[in-house]
Formats: structure tokens, C-alpha cells, sequence
């Protein structure tokens, strides 16, 4: 089968998987809040281009992300975005695994610093990660100091695949989501999976 050429092409090729409605709504919200966005399909991904390359949505087996070129400089009030290592530079990615997840007022926020700095001749500075932003799970630690096996998997994780881990859990708003995402990431976290390990 060719390659699709076009972003509709691609959606349209997504229809009856998870996916579909997830990038069926973000390029909605795109072309809302991006009027003169210029639609292209690079590296088999579609992307949007506004003073340049400026975001690309990609489907996965299990999730769909949203990349944002210059992410790293972002206000991110939300948390949304996060980086594919600790050696990622400037891009950074919206992870949904399903249209239940999508928080449309955070992603036009994004989309709106990415056109701050698509529009901005400023130089842009990597923030220092010699400062280490503190992170914290009250249920995750709770849950860890009952189960020594998991608690041992969990120390022997790197700072990137442990913030991952309590960024998914504390980020749900429900408690009921909270809880459904403790309980999965407790089982992964007893075999030594790292949370996105699961979908390579």
C-alpha cells in the first residue's frame, strides 16, 4: 500500500482503531486554533508547519503522541508533555492511549507556546537539568512500602523511567483513574517494566 500523502489520508487510514478519534480531534483542534497552518506529511508522520516545523502526531501499536518540536520551553501548567529520554534536547511528546485522556484545553495551550515560539527570533536556551524537579506519589510510596519486591524494581529504575511512573499516576483526575493506574503500574513496576517499555 502507498504511503499516505496527505494528513486526512492518514487519519482516514486509522478508522476502527483507538487511534482514530484521537487524531481525528487533535488535527480538529489544530486547524482551530492554527488557521494559516501548512498540513504535510514528513518522516511518514503528519505535521504542521507554522514558521517552520512546529508539531507531528504519530500512531503507535497502543498510543497515539503528540510531538512538539520545541517542547522543552514550554509552559506546561498541566504536566502534559514529557521526553522520550533524558537525552531528548528540544522535543517533547504528548502520550494518549485513548480519546478519554485527551485534555483539549491543555493541548491548545501547547499548541499556543508553540507558536509563541515559532514567531520568536529569541535564542532558545535547553532549561538546566543539573536542577532536578522534585517529584512525589503519596499512593505510589504507600503502595511501595507494602510490597518489598516491587519497592526493591522500583529503586533499581533510572530518575527518567520513575517520574514517568508517578507523572502517570498523579496526573489522572479521577481517584477511580488514580487508582486503575497504581494498580497497573504496581504490576509492571514487579516484573522491572518500565512504564513505556511495554508498548516497544
Amino acid at each position: 500500500m502507498a504511503k499516505p500523502k496527505t494528513i486526512d489520508e492518514y487519519i482516514a487510514r486509522t478508522e476502527g482503531t483507538f487511534a482514530h478519534p484521537i487524531l481525528t480531534r487533535v488535527h480538529e483542534i489544530v486547524l482551530e486554533t492554527v488557521p494559516k497552518v501548512a498540513e504535510a506529511i514528513k518522516w511518514g508522520a503528519p505535521s504542521y508547519e507554522y514558521n517552520g516545523l512546529m508539531m507531528s502526531t504519530l500512531k503507535f501499536k497502543k498510543f497515539a503522541a503528540v510531538w512538539f518540536h520545541r517542547g522543552a520551553f514550554f509552559d506546561d501548567p498541566k504536566n502534559l508533555l514529557e521526553a522520550s529520554s533524558d537525552d531528548t534536547k528540544y522535543m517533547r511528546k504528548y502520550i494518549l492511549r485513548s480519546i478519554d485522556e485527551l485534555d483539549e484545553d491543555g493541548l491548545k495551550g501547547l499548541i499556543r507556546e508553540a507558536i509563541r515560539y515559532q514567531e520568536s527570533d529569541a535564542e532558545l536556551v535547553v532549561p538546566n537539568k543539573s536542577v532536578k524537579e522534585e517529584l512525589y506519589s503519596d499512593l505510589l510510596e504507600e503502595a511501595l512500602s507494602k510490597d518489598s519486591k516491587a519497592k526493591a524494581e522500583f529503586e533499581n529504575f533510572t530518575d527518567y523511567k520513575k517520574k514517568e511512573f508517578i507523572e502517570y499516576i498523579e496526573t489522572a483526575k479521577r481517584d477511580t483513574t488514580k487508582q486503575r493506574r497504581l494498580k497497573k503500574s504496581m504490576d509492571l513496576i514487579r516484573k522491572g517494566v518500565g512504564l513505556n517499555e511495554m508498548y516497544k
